[in-house]
């Protein structure tokens, strides 16, 4: 991975050099005559570990202290100044571009071009192109929180916390008037705790937001995933409804101006959820990915239902697919635009509550009812999942009742290079990071 201290102390010290060289240049142009200067230039600008001791001494008995101009000698320290420019430049850029290469940000065989990199850098900031990130957390789960900080300091990511809601303190009379009868704690408090987090979009005035629960999980390339996505969203939303399937690699953007890198007129980006699956049209607008190596092999990809078969089992190994949800189970990550969640807000929050909230997402997406269908988007296999960790079983959720089981080693689904189970390793330095899922031979 990039060490971002090399890539600061470099470009300091690539700076003062070309500041000293531009120095002396300017000196020698205006006063030829000094060519002492020249001499005071070697010993201030050039690295200890560069000088040529030899060549200085000689230059100093030589020099020091002549006033006499002489005019080609002159034209030969403007020549040696502006040649160390040209080195140093170098050197920096080969410098930086190795370090970029290293965490994979620059790819020889990658098919981008700038302007796509450029379209899509946001992606790369602390809140991955999104307006904030916004986790659901009770505030008793003190576990959930400090694993989820730990696991975004890593990653650098910043994350706002919504507490969130018990059931029981959400009074009936608040409730929207389509709602069902014994509706249970868990699913009103969970209901009442989205709801919250959706409203953030407005109350601090953004143009979008990624919401997550509190115990999930991402791979140490998360950042790169989400440009992949970007970029089949962004083909998808452009694109109509029946184009088929497109390979990423023939994926390109329009650089137009976009308030999100991940396109314009999306309702809802799935990220992170416990299965979907394709759409049943053929022909529908998709984007894939083949030969992602973040992508478990098929046989070892999991979902709610242990029995189910995987939706991408007719493509190649280690394939992932950008499509219109589609099936959506669990809301463990979605991004909602500001047009999405003044949607969902008044379907979900003022109007109805007669099933779980991802549930309610889940058909609000698929609705048919003649207006214009919500565009929500999903990614398979997912790029967030639940992290379970060593313990009685019952402390995976707060909804769900115990069932008596122990698991003794932990785990993440779906996700190979996982930030919670490296979190070693990332803590150390140590970028030999462990596969959970690695491929079966």
């Amino acid at each position: 991975m990039a060490d971002p201290n090399r890539i600061v102390t470099t470009t300091g010290t690539c700076f003062v050099e070309l500041r000293a060289y531009a120095r002396y240049l300017l000196c020698l142009a205006s006063r030829p005559s000094k060519l002492y200067h020249l001499i005071l230039f070697f010993d201030e600008a050039l690295p200890r570990r560069s000088r040529q001791l030899a060549s200085i001494q000689t230059m100093r008995s030589l020099w020091f202290g002549q006033k006499t101009s002489s005019t080609p000698i002159y034209y030969a320290g403007v020549a040696i100044c502006l040649v160390l420019i040209l080195t140093t430049a170098f050197r920096f850029r080969f410098i930086i571009d190795a370090e970029l290469r290293s965490h994979g940000a620059l790819n020889a065989e990658s098919s981008r071009n700038p302007v796509t990199y450029k379209s899509l850098s946001t992606i790369q900031n602390s809140t991955l192109g999104f307006g904030k990130v916004f986790a659901i957390n009770l505030p008793e789960r003190t576990d959930h929180h400090d694993g989820l900080v730990l696991a975004s300091s890593v990653s650098k990511l910043r994350i706002d916390f919504v507490a969130g809601v018990h059931g029981d303190a959400v009074l009936d009379k608040v409730l929207p008037a389509k709602h069902a009868e014994g509706l249970t704690p868990a699913t009103k408090g969970s209901w009442r705790a989205h709801i919250n987090a959706i409203s953030q979009v407005f109350e601090q005035n953004l143009e979008s937001a990624l919401i997550i629960e509190d115990d999930i999980d991402w791979d140490i390339r998360l950042k790169d995933q989400l440009q992949d996505l970007a970029l089949s969203t962004c083909h998808i939303l452009s694109t109509s409804r029946n184009a088929g399937t497109t390979q990423l690699s023939d994926v390109t953007i329009n650089s137009k101006s976009s308030s999100s890198p991940y396109g314009q007129g999306w309702d809802v980006l799935w990220l992170g959820h416990c299965g979907m699956d394709l759409p049943p049209d053929a022909n529908a607008t998709m984007v894939l990915h083949e030969n992602d190596e973040t992508v478990p092999q098929i046989q070892r990809q999991r979902s709610w239902d242990v029995n189910a078969v995987s939706p991408l089992h007719a493509y190649p190994q280690h394939s992932r697919m950008v499509a219109e949800q589609q099936q959506g189970t669990c809301s463990l990550a979605y991004a909602v635009s500001r047009r999405g969640a003044q949607k969902i807000l008044f379907a979900l929050g003022l109007r109805r509550l007669d099933m779980a909230f991802d549930m309610m997402l889940r058909e609000w997406c698929q609705q048919d009812d003649g207006n214009a269908r919500p565009k929500c988007l999903g990614v398979h296999p997912q790029l967030f999942d639940h992290h379970r960790r060593t313990g009685p079983n019952e402390i995976d959720s707060d909804i769900l009742a115990p069932n008596g089981q122990y698991r003794n080693h932990a785990y993440t689904p779906n996700i190979r290079w996982s930030v919670r189970m490296n979190m070693r390793k990332l803590l150390s330095n140590d970028d030999q990071y462990d596969d959970q899922w690695p491929d079966i031979r």
